[in-house]
C-alpha cells in the first residue's frame, strides 16, 4: 500500500491544526498516512525544530508521496526535500480534490 507523508502547518494554531490532520488521516482511503504532526505535537518548544525536520526528511524517504496541506516554512522545506529526492509532491490546500497540483 502507498505511504503518504502528510505535510501540514502546526505552530500557528496547534489544536486546530492537529484536529485538521486527524480528519485528513481518517478520511483518506487506500494509503497509509504518515503524520509527523502526531509524532511531535506534544513538543511545544521550537528549540528542536531543525532536529524534528531531519526526522521528517527521513520519514519522507520511506514514503511514496508527500501531500502538502498548507503554506508554511516547514511544509515548503518538506516539499523541496521531496522534490530533490524525486518523490511526488501533491499540493492539497486551496484546491479541490480534482485540481490537485502535482510536482516531481
Amino acid at each position: 500500500m502507498k505511504k503518504v507523508f502528510i505535510s501540514h502547518p502546526f505552530s500557528n494554531n496547534m489544536l486546530i491544526n492537529k484536529m485538521n490532520v486527524e480528519k485528513i488521516c481518517r478520511e483518506i482511503n487506500g494509503v497509509i498516512p504518515i503524520s509527523p504532526l502526531h509524532l511531535f505535537s506534544f513538543m511545544k518548544d521550537d528549540k528542536l525544530r531543525d532536529e524534528i525536520l531531519k526526522v521528517c526528511f527521513e520519514l519522507i524517504d520511506i514514503c511514496d508521496e508527500v501531500w502538502v496541506y498548507g503554506n508554511s516554512e516547514g511544509c515548503n522545506k518538506e516539499a523541496e526535500y521531496a522534490n530533490t529526492k524525486g518523490i511526488k509532491v501533491v499540493v492539497k490546500y486551496g484546491k479541490t480534490e480534482k485540481q490537485d497540483t502535482e510536482t516531481r
